[in-house]
C-alpha cells in the first residue's frame, strides 16, 4: 500500500470567476476549493475555515451529524 503525506503544501491560493458569475478559490498545485456567490465569501469561507481544516488545526463545528432537516418554520 502507498501512502502519501503532503507536509510541505503551499497553501497560497487565487480567486477566479466562472463564466456563471461564481468564485471559486484556486491553491498553486490548482486543487479547486471553496467556491461562493461572492469574491469576499469565498476568501473568508477559504482563509478562515478551509485552509484550517486542511492543516488540521479547526476546532469549529462545520456541520451537524445525522441532521438531515431545516428547523424552523419557512
Amino acid at each position: 500500500m502507498n501512502v502519501t503525506f503532503m507536509i510541505n503544501m503551499n497553501y497560497s491560493y487565487q480567486i477566479v470567476e466562472s463564466r456563471y458569475g461564481l468564485f471559486t478559490s484556486v491553491f498553486a498545485d490548482g486543487t479547486r476549493g471553496t467556491t461562493a456567490l461572492t469574491r469576499e465569501a469565498c476568501d473568508f469561507v477559504t482563509a478562515n475555515i478551509r485552509i484550517p481544516v486542511m492543516r488540521g488545526e479547526w476546532d469549529g463545528p462545520t456541520s451537524t451529524l445525522g441532521k438531515a432537516t431545516v428547523s424552523g418554520k419557512l
